[in-house]
């Protein structure tokens, strides 16, 4: 396997978003530390599309979904998914 920082710049302007496992992946001892996040927000912030995909029951991905900079959450080993417009769009809609 090759590191991320091999692909081509060519390529990487293609890429339109990023699907990453939760567990073990993105956290380090179950925890999300705070160079993990960094990465999620210049993702998003650079345009990227970024989903992670966990086995987590809807609870946990409720809260990923709310407080992690995402566009959305795919839980329960891919039985549902939350996407973050869904949130933004709620909270519009309040009184």
């Amino acid at each position: 396997m090759k590191p991320l920082a091999a692909i081509p710049a060519a390529a990487v302007k293609n890429i339109r978003g990023v699907f990453c496992d939760i567990d073990d992946t993105l956290t380090s001892e179950g925890k999300l530390t705070a160079r993990a996040y960094a990465v999620l927000e210049r993702l998003r912030s650079g345009g990227k599309l970024v989903i992670p995909i966990t086995g987590r029951p809807a609870g946990w991905c409720d809260h990923i979904a709310r407080m992690w900079p995402v566009d959305a959450v795919v839980g329960e080993n891919e039985a549902f998914h939350y996407f973050v417009s869904d949130y933004r769009a709620a909270k519009d809609c309040r009184p």
